[in-house]
């Protein structure tokens, strides 16, 4: 049994339950888009525990997900003096490096589309490349103007 049981409003149940369904849209689990929608809505750490228990879903299904949201630098592990367990949180600029990661993930799909193009002698295959390249392009500048718009170091 957990020591500080969450208790939520039906509106921040509401947004949890919106943050599951926009993840699996996304492609994404649903359990990954609650599990962020819960911490942001707490403003505080949460043991594993806590949130399998609030979110009435597996530990295992949250330590799967909370190392996903943990890799895309959304959340991170945290500690408390004196305490073996571990809490997660937000991390504090997750939306930056969402941003950086976007960005860098259309710098990549850029550069593989050219070098495909590079090797492709049809004309009209060369043609749309190109046009994809162009987008991913796009995309990749769009994204670190937004850093910018954040003030953000890359």
């Amino acid at each position: 049994m957990i020591d500080n049981l969450v208790t939520l409003t039906s509106a921040e149940i509401d947004f949890i339950e919106r943050m599951g369904i926009n993840a699996e849209a996304g492609g994404q689990a649903r359990i990954t888009g609650r599990i962020w929608g819960l911490l942001m809505v707490m403003g505080r750490m949460l043991t594993s525990a806590e949130i399998a228990e609030t979110l009435q879903v597996s530990r295992g299904s949250v330590s799967t997900n909370l190392r996903l949201l943990e890799s895309l630098e959304i959340i991170e592990r945290r500690s408390k003096p004196g305490e073996r367990e571990t809490y997660f949180a937000m991390s504090p600029n997750p939306y930056t490096s969402l941003t950086k990661q976007f960005a860098n993930r259309f710098a990549n799909h850029r550069r593989m589309v050219k070098e495909a193009a590079a090797k492709i002698e049809r004309q009209e295959g060369q043609k749309n490349l190109a046009h994809l390249a162009r987008f991913y392009a796009l995309m990749e500048q769009c994204h670190r103007g937004l850093l910018t718009e954040m003030d953000v170091d890359e």
